[in-house]
Parts: C-alpha cells; structure tokens; sequence
C-alpha cells in the first residue's frame, strides 16, 4: 500500500522497470558516427541523455553525433541504439594510460618504514591505469590514491578521485585493495586498472609498515596521469562496417549518420548513404535521414545534390530515404565568443521528432509542421518558390517562421516516380505505416514457422495479420468507413497453390488504404519451410 507522504522526510516508492527492448517499437533511432568516449564498433542502447552522457561522454568539438544526439532527446526521443566509429582501432599503446607503482609513494606526504604492498593487502606492486576507452579526450586525465591501513570497515581501503578535462569527477571510495581492478571496472566510467610489473629503478626506499592500532595512517602517491591516446577519422569502410552492425538491432526504425558527410566527404558520402537506403529497403522496417552538404545552399546546388543521389543508372528505391534542408545552427560551447553557434546536420534533430510523434500520434502520422527545439536557426533560407522546388525534389524544407520557431516543412521520401503518376511511396507517413505494419507482421507470423502447411495454418496467419490491421485502423491509419474497406487479407488455397506449398511457401496477401491519399499498397508475406520470413511490396 502506498504511504501517505506528508511529514518531511525521504520517502521510497516502487516504480515499473523499463520497457525491455521491443521489435515492434518504430520510434527508436540508429546512430552511426563518432563520439566523445564509448565502446567503438558495437551498438549500444541509450535510454536518454542523461545515460549518453554516462556511457559516451558529452559534447566534443570534433563530432557532430553528440550534438545530434542531444538535439533527438530534446525533440521528444526515446531511445537510441548508438555505434561509436573510430579509424582503424587502437593498438594497446594508442589508449591513454599511465603506471601506479605502488612500492614509490608520494615523497612530500608523511609515510612509514617498512612499507610493502603485500602486506597492505595489494594483490600487485604495479598497475597500469588506462582509460575506459580508446581515444585522446583521457589525455591528461589524472588520478589521485590514497591509502588508509584501517578504513571505516577496519580493514584497508584505497580512495581514487579521478579527474578528467569536460568530465564529472568521480571519487571512488573504500576500493578492497584485493578487489581493485574489478571494483574500479564496475564503478567508474572513465579508467580502468590492469597488473602492470614493477619497474626496479623507480622502486622507493624501503619503509617499515605500522603497527596495529596506532590509527588510520594514510599513504599518498603523486598523481597519476595518462597519456598517448590519440584519435582517428572513420573512413567509409568503417560507416559500412557499422551499418552492417545496425542492421541486427530489431528496434531501429530510424538511421542517422550526422559526422559522414565530415568524415569523408559529400561524394563519398552519397554512395555510403545509398547503400544504408538498399539496406533498409531489404530489410523493409526502417527509414535513413539523409543528410545533404552545407556547402552550398542554393536551391539549384540542391537540385544538382539530388540528381547525384538519384541517378537513373543505379537501381536504388528512395522510398525509405527522407532528406531535410538546410542544417541548423546550435548553440556551440566550444566555439567562443568569436563563433557561438555550430552548423550542424538536420536528421538527429528530426529524428527526435519523428519519434515524439510516433509514440504520441502513431506511426501514420506525418511528422510535419512542428517546431523543433534545442536549435537557434537555419544555415539558409529559402523563397515561396525555392522551397516549392525542393519540395517537388522530395528534400523537405526546414524553416525560420517569426513567433513559431524553427519549422519541419514537409513530409515526402526522396522516390520519384521518372513517369509522374505512380505516387505510392511519396509521403513519409505511408512508409513509416508500412515499417510499422511490418514489424507487427512479423512478431505474429514468425511463431507460425516450421507449422503444416495447410487450412489451419492459414486461418492462423490470416487472424493474426488481421489484429495488426485492425489496430492500425482504429488508430486512424487507414482510410474506409468499415474495416473491410481500409484493408482485405487473403491466405487460403488460392495464394497458396500447389506448386507454392511444394516449395514450403506460405503466401499470404494484404491490400490496405493508407488514410490519404486513397491509393492501395499491396504486401505479400511468405513463410518458408526453412525458416525464413519475407516481406515482399508491389
């Protein structure tokens, strides 16, 4: 029973864990790029900016995805699945680290004779403190020790406050010399403690230890500070490598990449970003937010950007990339009094958005006319006519509106039909309806795999690809005044022929309206007898 809280006072009240992590969520994005600090190469889940900045650190004067990340949270994100790139990575000696030799204590401190790391319950006479991740931002980075022969638990405890540039300081207090390098590993998030040998030449003078009793007598070194981590660009090989690595996180449905474009350039770029659009378009469940070059703003540079990513020669289905135009300028801590803002790429700040509204309005709703926040501007401003331009181009405008703030101007993928007439995947929230469709199609036809291939199998698919679309259209997804109308699912003998059940298919077709305009989107979901389940489109 909840107590009634109302003399002052500390109270504790049982709240629900987080929401473990779901594949039919369609509101968490997929960051690609570099970071502060963190694990390099492997997705990390990030459940707000307050654990981001655990985990990876904060702003950094050297990337754009923190900025980016921290524009998502702002904007109403949720969660986000997050891959630290670096260049090639680090041998043991590119990562920040330094020696603790223990036998050589501070000199200027008081100590006592006979002092032997063994007998204050040292486990090593060395060891090496690195940092928790490769990288420079732990140059610099210094460590005070100290030492008490009887601690508050009467047995000896060391105390380390580690320092480091733009980061909290951590005091970790009454470390079990015998437990060290795992008790630092669990608690602190910037060092961690490896046996390192002692080097005799800098071996202190012998001291005598003291006797039992005769008080706390504490024991002090120098401070210890590290050095030799360096940083490296990520090549295009490393944002492949880190897509590939996205690709198995069942929770994306968004995909940013907000340092590619600075890391290797605006043409290498394009072929990087196509190849996260095939990428998803196989995977039929996500959307990439393209970024464009800030280089030049005009609309006619656009245009050009625009027949670059989309050339007739490359089979690539835009449908699942969205591009937003021109960047913003945020507030830059780094930057002085001379350059208080910072350009920086659109699709974290977007994203965030787009998250918002799924989880408040669904994933059939356009994320646009909706001011974004945490920016200040725009790099660039565009007339009636320009942003009629960009818009017919599928680049979705973002707008400075007096009173209103900073403006998400349009809702369209970046598909263009090359005849004009063929406008089933223009609109964001279609496709957005589709991944989210998708993904419940999925979780409910899955089980069904490796059942006998018949009647019963298929009235079991057909029910359960029906409560999918029902949902969607009680949420005002699909347009129709009866269910009937917004969506027909067929499974029976007819989709399913002879020949299909030979090849242990199972074909089940969905036809759905989405709510506007009224056009019909064909699915088709096959189940095959080896275990495998695929979405195809028509």
């Amino acid at each position: 029973m909840k107590s009634v809280q109302q003399a002052p006072g500390l109270y504790y009240e049982a709240v629900a864990p987080p929401a473990e992590p779901s594949p039919l969520r369609s509101d968490i994005a997929g960051f690609v790029g570099r970071t502060r600090r963190g694990p390099v190469g492997q997705p990390v889940r990030v459940t707000g900016w307050r654990e981001y900045l655990i985990l990876f650190g904060g702003l950094t004067a050297k990337a754009d995805t923190p900025f980016a990340l921290k524009g998502y949270f702002e904007n109403g994100g949720d969660v986000a699945h997050v891959i630290r790139l670096m260049g090639s990575l680090p041998t043991p000696g590119e990562i920040a680290a330094a020696t603790w030799n223990l036998t050589k204590p501070a000199t200027n401190k008081p100590a006592w004779p006979g002092w032997d790391p063994s007998q204050g319950k040292f486990t090593d006479g060395a060891f090496e403190i690195v940092a928790s991740s490769p990288g420079a931002w732990a140059n610099g980075l210094r460590v005070k020790a100290q030492y008490r022969w009887h601690g508050a638990s009467g047995n000896p405890e060391v105390d380390l406050t580690v320092r480091a540039a733009d980061e909290p300081v951590e005091h970790l207090i009454g470390l079990d010399p015998k437990k060290i390098v795992e008790q630092v590993a669990v608690k602190s998030a910037l060092i961690r403690i490896r046996i390192a040998p002692v080097d005799p030449a800098i071996t202190g003078p012998a001291i005598t230890g003291p006797a039992a009793g005769d008080g706390p007598h504490l024991l002090y070194w120098d401070d210890i500070v590290l050095g030799s981590g360096k940083d490296s660009t990520p090549s295009g090989a490393d944002y492949l490598a880190g897509l590939d690595r996205l690709a198995d996180e069942a929770e994306v449905a968004l995909v940013a990449m907000p340092d590619l474009i600075r890391d290797v350039g605006a043409d290498n770029a394009i072929a990087i970003q196509q190849q996260a659009v095939v990428q998803a378009e196989l995977l039929h469940d996500r959307l990439v937010l393209v970024d464009l070059p800030d280089s030049d703003p005009a609309s006619t540079e656009v245009a050009k950007w625009a027949d670059k990513f989309r050339p007739s020669k490359i089979d690539v289905n835009l449908r699942a990339a969205v591009a937003y135009y021109p960047w913003l300028s945020v507030q830059d801590p780094f930057g002085g009094i001379n350059r208080p803002l910072r350009a920086l790429p659109p699709s974290g700040h977007v994203a965030g958005l787009i998250s918002r509204y799924d989880r408040e309005r669904g994933a059939h709703y356009t994320p646009a006319n909706a001011t974004l926040d945490g920016a200040i501007d725009v790099t660039a401003g565009y007339a009636l006519s320009e942003r009629a331009a960009l818009n017919e181009l599928g680049v979705n405008v973002l707008r400075c509106a007096p009173g209103r703030g900073i403006q998400v101007w349009g809702g369209r993928t970046l598909h263009k039909d090359p005849r004009g007439d063929d406008n089933r995947f223009l609109y964001i929230a279609h496709r957005r309806l589709i991944h989210r469709l998708i993904r419940g199609i999925r979780q409910v036809a899955e089980p069904l795999v490796f059942e006998n291939n018949d009647a019963v199998l298929w009235l079991l698919l057909t029910r359960a690809v029906t409560t999918i679309l029902s949902e969607a259209y009680t949420a005002g997804g699909l347009k129709g005044a009866r269910p009937e109308q917004a969506f027909r699912v067929r499974c029976d003998a007819t989709t399913n022929p002879e020949e299909e059940r030979d090849l242990g298919r199972v074909l089940c077709e969905i036809d759905l309206a989405p709510a506007v305009p009224m056009e019909f989107i064909t699915l088709r979901v096959a189940l095959s007898a080896s275990g495998t389940l695929d979405v195809f489109e028509k």
